[in-house]
Order: C-alpha cells, then sequence, then structure tokens
C-alpha cells in the first residue's frame, strides 16, 4: 500500500472497521511527529537569550493556552457537525454550515483577542510572573492573542475537513506550518543581517506568520470546488450569516466543551499547588511524570481524533452499531499501546528516572509517582478515547460530568487529604491520580456502554 492510498479521503461509513481508524489516524501521527521537532527547537533559541526569556515564554504559553481552549473546543465541535452532515450526504449542509463555523470562529477569536489583550498584564501577575518576567511575557502574550484572529482559523479549516473524512490536506497544511514556523523562529529571535533583534517578541510573530500562512491556504482550498468543503465566497457574507439553529448547537457542543477543557486546566494548577507544598524534588517528579504520560498519549489523542470522525460520519449515517464497533476498537487499540507502556515505565521506573535528573531525592520520588500511576494508563486511554467519542455523538455533557466528578470531586479532595491523614506523604498525591484515571475510564466506559448517545443526526 502507497502512501497515497493511504492518504487520500474514504468512506468511513463502510470497509474494514480497525482499517479505517488506523488509515484515518496514519495523517495525524505524521502531524504529530513533524510537531515534536518544534517545542525543542524553539526551548534551545529562548535558551539563548536567558533564563527570564525561558520563564516568560513557559507562563506566556500557559496564559495563551486558556484562551486557546475555546478555538480548540469549536475544532472539536465543528468535526461532529460537519461529520453528521457527510454521513447524511448532505453536500449543501456542509458548505453551508462550514461558512458559518467559520464566522463564529472569527467574531470569537476578535473576542477573545481584544478582551486577552487588555487582561494579559493582570493575567500574568496573577500566574506569577515576577516583573523582570512580567516585561518580556506581556508583549509575548498579546502578540499571540491578537495574532489569535489570523491563527485560530486554520484549526477550524482543518476540523471541518477532517470532518468529512478529508486527512490529507489538513495534514499537509499543519506540517508545512510548522516547517514554516521552524524556519522563521531564529530569524525574528535573534535578527538577521540589518533586521533587528525582536527576542521572545520575535518567537510569538513566527508562530501568528506561520499559522497565518496556513490560515490562508486553507481558504484558498476551501474555495476550490473540488474539495471535500466548499466555501463558495461569492455568495456573500449574507448567505453564511450563522444561523440561530447553527449559534445554538455551536454553543451547546463548544461551550460545554470548552468548559471541560477549562475546569481540567484549572484542577490541574490545583493539583501543581498542592504538589509544590512537598518541595521542588516533587514538582520535578511531577514534571518528568507528566512528560512520559504525555509522549505516551500522543497516538491515543490521534486515535480520539480519527474516533470524533468515525463515530459522527456513522452517526450521520445512521450506522450506530459501526459507530460503537469502531468506538471499541479505537479503545483497544490505545489501551494496548498505554498499556504496554506503562508496564514498561513501571518496571524501568528508576533508571527511566534517572535520565531525566540524578538528584537522589528526584529520583526516588519520580520513581514512586511512575509506579503508583501507570498501572492506570490501561483505564486512561480508554478515557481519552471515549471523552473524543462522546463530542463525536454531539453529547459534550457526558464526558463534562464525568470530569467534574473524577477530578474535582474525587481527585482533589483525595490529594488534600491523603497526604495528611495517613503516612502516605506525597505518595497520597500520586494515589490520587491513579484512583482519577481508574474511575475515569471506568465510568466513561460504562456511560458509553449505556448507550445514551445512540440516536442518529437528524436531517438539517
Amino acid at each position: 500500500m502507497v502512501l497515497s492510498d493511504i492518504l487520500k479521503k474514504r468512506d468511513l461509513t463502510s470497509g474494514s472497521i480497525p482499517g479505517n481508524l488506523v488509515l484515518t489516524a496514519v495523517p495525524l501521527w505524521i502531524g504529530s511527529l513533524f510537531y515534536l521537532v518544534l517545542p525543542p527547537w524553539e526551548l534551545y533559541l529562548v535558551g539563548r537569550l536567558g533564563s527570564e526569556a525561558i520563564a516568560a515564554l513557559a507562563i506566556g504559553s500557559a496564559a495563551n493556552a486558556l484562551f486557546s481552549i475555546a478555538i480548540q473546543g469549536m475544532a472539536n465541535s465543528a468535526i461532529a457537525v460537519v461529520g453528521g452532515l457527510t454521513g447524511q450526504n448532505n453536500r449543501q449542509a456542509v458548505n453551508r454550515i462550514a461558512g458559518e463555523i467559520l464566522i463564529i470562529t472569527l467574531l470569537l477569536s476578535s473576542l477573545l483577542a481584544i478582551t486577552g489583550y487588555f487582561v494579559a498584564p493582570a493575567l500574568l501577575r496573577l500566574l506569577g510572573a515576577r516583573p523582570e518576567v512580567l516585561s518580556i511575557a506581556i508583549p509575548y502574550l498579546r502578540i499571540l492573542l491578537v495574532g489569535g484572529i489570523f491563527t485560530s482559523p486554520v484549526l477550524i479549516i482543518n476540523g471541518l475537513l477532517r470532518g468529512t473524512g478529508e486527512m490529507r490536506l489538513p495534514m499537509v497544511n499543519i506540517c508545512g506550518v510548522i516547517v514554516l514556523n521552524i524556519i522563521l523562529l531564529p530569524f525574528f529571535m535573534l535578527g538577521w543581517g540589518s533586521s533587528p533583534q525582536m527576542g521572545l517578541s520575535g518567537t510569538a510573530l513566527a508562530y501568528v506568520i506561520a499559522m497565518g500562512s496556513g490560515t490562508a491556504f486553507g481558504l484558498w482550498t476551501l474555495s476550490k470546488r473540488k474539495q471535500a468543503v466548499d466555501i463558495s465566497f461569492g455568495k456573500g457574507f449574507r448567505y453564511y450569516l450563522p444561523r440561530l439553529a447553527t449559534v445554538r448547537e455551536m454553543v451547546n457542543l463548544a461551550g460545554i466543551n470548552t468548559l471541560e477543557m477549562f475546569a481540567m486546566n484549572v484542577f490541574n494548577l490545583v493539583m501543581v499547588s498542592f504538589i509544590a507544598g512537598w518541595g521542588t524534588g516533587a514538582l520535578a517528579a511531577y514534571g518528568i511524570g507528566q512528560r512520559l504520560l504525555m509522549l505516551f498519549s500522543l497516538a491515543g489523542f490521534d486515535l480520539a481524533t480519527s474516533t470524533n470522525i468515525i463515530m459522527a460520519n456513522n452517526l450521520g449515517a445512521q450506522k450506530i452499531k459501526r459507530a460503537e464497533l469502531s468506538t471499541w476498537w479505537a479503545c483497544g487499540l490505545n489501551a494496548l499501546i498505554m498499556g504496554v507502556g506503562g508496564l514498561i515505565i513501571s518496571g524501568l521506573a528508576g533508571q527511566i528516572a534517572s535520565v531525566f535528573n540524578k538528584t537522589p531525592e528526584v529520583v526516588e520520588t519520580a520513581t514512586n509517582y511512575l509506579r503508583i500511576t501507570t498501572p492506570g494508563w490501561f483505564l486512561l486511554a480508554v478515557w481519552l478515547i471515549l471523552r473524543r467519542a462522546f463530542v463525536g455523538a454531539k453529547d459534550a455533557r457526558a464526558p463534562f460530568l464525568i470530569t467534574i466528578s473524577c477530578l474535582g470531586v474525587v481527585q482533589l479532595p483525595l490529594a488534600a487529604l491523603l497526604p495528611r491523614m495517613t503516612p502516605l506523604g506525597v505518595n497520597g498525591i500520586w494515589l490520587a491520580i491513579l484512583a482519577a484515571a481508574v474511575l475515569q475510564g471506568l465510568a466513561s466506559a460504562f456511560w458509553f456502554r449505556l448507550g445514551k448517545w445512540k440516536r442518529p443526526f437528524q436531517p438539517r
């Protein structure tokens, strides 16, 4: 099978279920491999600007992530909405609603840009930025937020195309954006010839230009009538003016999905504050564990996106059983990947921890963290798939309620109480993380098996 066969647009409502699942994920995996190069390259260049710049990058990126959640929620929801209409073979509805979603995105990103520009200093202070870091982080964050008007649409455009089963063009777009960003970074950060050195602000500007180029390419793609989504700009703004039904649907899906992701970020910040009380060694151990978890979750995140697409397409085509079976296949594959990864990490916990840090305290704490939490990766893998499957079924409330219950009601209280009411110490926090992962997997599997999401999408 040649690459062109793998990347071709396919009908996800027929054919091999595991084949469709994997072949839909392959372009996403390729994009993720490209992305793995960018953060280390960016961090290497920023490191040449000094420790204050590194700190400003970290805290500015964290602040920007809070604003980006809404756009990510829109992208996830766009896949579900367009995917359902694709399953119904309603191309006219796909084209019109794609234009409506883009206009909603433009309005939302403009609102976020204006709000973020003015609240940036206060938000960075709230996150703990010191004066010497604040002076660098404020312009960096403001460029990212205002630039969001140009960078956000590319995420939505890629989501719209993926919802139709078109994976090749989004892959080409995002890989091109990453390569361009890698090339532009040193020129804007460190200067070239007579061009000024812009420092960390140059990092933000390089990102905006690269992503903005992706938006331009995406809009050009949507204007080509031969593509899966066709937005005819000649029809005018009024034709694509968002209808009340579209706004309501996006609020119900994207709004709740955004609230869930925001809650996850808030819960994580609270957890970090708990862990910080046990010293630098505990924070370092947590950082090591989180990076390893992210590494072994990358394939699962892309599988979850594939599941979102396949779920929406099949529900649109009223093939409910096929949607359900595809999701369980994805759960099994991701559980295999993360479960085996967890076993390896647990067995080699001490050696792996020492690769990241040689300090005895950090190695011991990180070893305990990995041995306690990695057994939960098997069920966490199921949760990663099912939370996006629910969104693909236009049920954003289920993952929201599971997140609030497992993280807010179970994990946080256990993390606060176990270290103080038992002799476990910081290991009590690690047990709280394990308990939440197990509950998320079990609760989502039970809810999915219950089948309240099983309803065909209504024609538009």
